[in-house]
């Protein structure tokens, strides 16, 4: 006879990541006409906007976007720096095979390295490789066994469990645009020409208030330009920003991760009242955000059923739980040091930049390994500008339970700081490593389950049983392996409750009759 099993169906998404994939893309780029002959590229710099991206029929996720590359270098007959800008067009598919059955997706794109070389003095070769990264969300729903239906002459024993579990509840994909000026002070000469710049948006706060999800994040931008005496020199912000979107998750138990990308963006002198202050430079940024909204909710469920008089035939299944979901920053002084072939008369501009990161969890920690680029611009005694440039792979070691997932990202947040010094320059900046850990346990909970008459025992049953109570145990363990009840035992015992009974004492077991 089937068990009448009362069912509840809770429903959440699954993160399903896939491996990141690299491709290479490259384009020839005549130089125009009002640019001078190239006679040596300094640098390259890009940054990786995703326009577009789309599922096909066959399960591949079609990407599509452009690098936003400046080519750095030296015409001929001139020292002086100067800036081509080049737009990289790019098209390519992410093998999502396990993407392929999700309700939603994401993409972001990382650029893990760019150059460009000359053909001739009119024609350059740019040459970049280019880090996909698709996550996608399977909605999942379990079924939970929360009560049973069954005739008490039956002596239905139910088991009932509570667990907490943290699940995506909902994923929120927005685009806004956002612009700031940054301003120089009175005292330095104004901007002749913008050079390059950089923009990295890091995710600040996040909470829910009310049905609003508030998310805050810090924009830092980087500027390299020319001066109004034909300088190079720097500005560098930093900007605080905030987004609100609707949203169902619980206040006091919701909370949300958020990944800002760049779409789109501009640098241009002056203001929008005033176009013309060379003190002034407007920076208009088109950012995508893509929020993981999650929630800890509180499972009920059936663990375990017998009867005292008839056999009962449960059938298990496994419920994955996320427990202990966190997330903290650690910070990381770095300072090293870039050999230089020739002396340092005076560091332009530095910049650093963060790959992906592998992380391997052991007793208690995670460690990430993530490679680091370090690049400078730099005068010789000659005032030639050169390059000198180094990747070093960054450790960092922080706590993890046990049967942790950590996500680990690394981020350069704050001033970069470089000086001259008898080897070359010495580069002083800080990094901050962001990890987001949860718990992942297991437990057994009732599917289904059926009764059946009980065949009468063979064997003679002892009239008086004491059984020594392991505080490692339950007491629902010693009162199922012997077809009685809890509540029997306890009365049996003289004891009010579970907790009340002492370590390795010898409990009497009533035999209960039906």
């Amino acid at each position: 006879m089937e068990l009448n099993l009362k069912k509840e169906t809770f429903s959440y998404y699954e993160a399903v990541s896939e491996t990141p994939f690299s491709f290479e893309t490259t384009q020839e780029t005549i130089v125009p006409d009002y640019c001078q002959d190239v006679a040596r590229v300094v640098d390259t710099t890009g940054t990786v906007l995703v326009h577009n991206k789309e599922m096909t029929p066959d399960g591949r996720v079609e990407v599509g976007g452009a690098i936003k590359a400046t080519v750095l270098f030296i015409p001929e007959g001139s020292t002086d720096l100067c800036a081509l800008h080049l737009s990289v067009p790019f098209h390519n598919y992410c093998e999502g095979r396990n993407i392929a059955a999700c309700a939603r997706y994401t993409v972001s794109a990382r650029l893990k390295s760019i150059d460009s070389r000359l053909l001739n003095p009119r024609k350059l070769l740019t040459r970049a490789e280019i880090t996909l990264e698709s996550v996608g969300y399977r909605q999942q729903e379990a079924g939970l066994c929360t009560a049973v239906e069954a005739d008490e002459a039956c002596g239905l024993q139910v088991l009932e469990e509570c667990a907490d579990t943290t699940v995506i509840t909902d994923v929120l994909e927005r685009e806004f645009p956002y612009t700031e000026e940054l301003g120089l002070s009175a005292g330095r000469s104004g901007i002749q020409e913008i050079l390059d710049t950089a923009t990295y948006i890091y995710p600040a706060d996040s909470k829910i208030v009310g049905n609003k999800l508030v998310l805050k994040g810090i924009i830092r931008s980087d500027v390299l330009y020319r001066d109004q005496e034909g300088a190079l020199a720097t500005l560098a912000q930093e900007f605080l920003f905030s987004q609100i979107a609707e949203t169902t998750a619980s206040e006091e138990t919701g909370m949300a991760k958020a990944v800002f990308d760049l779409t789109g963006y501009e640098y241009l002198i002056g203001t929008e009242s005033e176009p013309d202050d060379t003190h002034s430079i407007t920076m208009s940024l088109h950012i995508r955000s893509t929020v993981e909204v999650m929630e800890t909710k509180r499972l009920r469920f059936l663990a375990d059923l017998y009867s005292i008089s008839k056999n009962v035939v449960p059938v298990t299944q496994p419920l994955p739980l996320v427990e202990e979901v966190r997330s903290f920053t650690k910070k990381q002084n770095m300072r090293e040091t870039l050999e230089t072939a020739v002396a340092v008369r005076q560091v332009c501009h530095v910049s650093v930049s963060c790959g992906g990161c592998t992380c391997q969890v052991g007793e208690g920690t995670a460690t990430a390994e993530i490679p680091v680029t370090i690049k400078a611009l730099y005068l010789d005694e000659n005032d030639a500008v050169l390059l000198a440039e180094k990747t070093i792979l960054v450790k960092g070691e922080m706590e993890s339970g046990e049967n942790s997932t950590p996500r680990i990202t690394l981020h350069c947040p704050g001033e970069v700081i470089g000086t001259p010094s008898p080897e070359g320059m010495e580069i002083r900046f800080t990094l901050e490593f962001w990890m987001d850990t949860g718990k992942r346990v297991q437990k057994l909970c009732i599917a289904d389950a059926s009764v059946e008459e009980a065949e009468p025992s063979a064997q003679r049953q002892p009239s008086v049983i004491l059984r020594k109570f392991d505080r490692s145990g339950r007491l629902w363990e010693i009162a199922k392996q012997y077809r009685t009840t809890c509540a029997d035992i306890l009365s049996a015992n003289q004891v009010e409750s579970e907790q009340a009974i002492p370590a390795d004492k010898l409990l009497l077991i009533p035999r209960r009759k039906i």
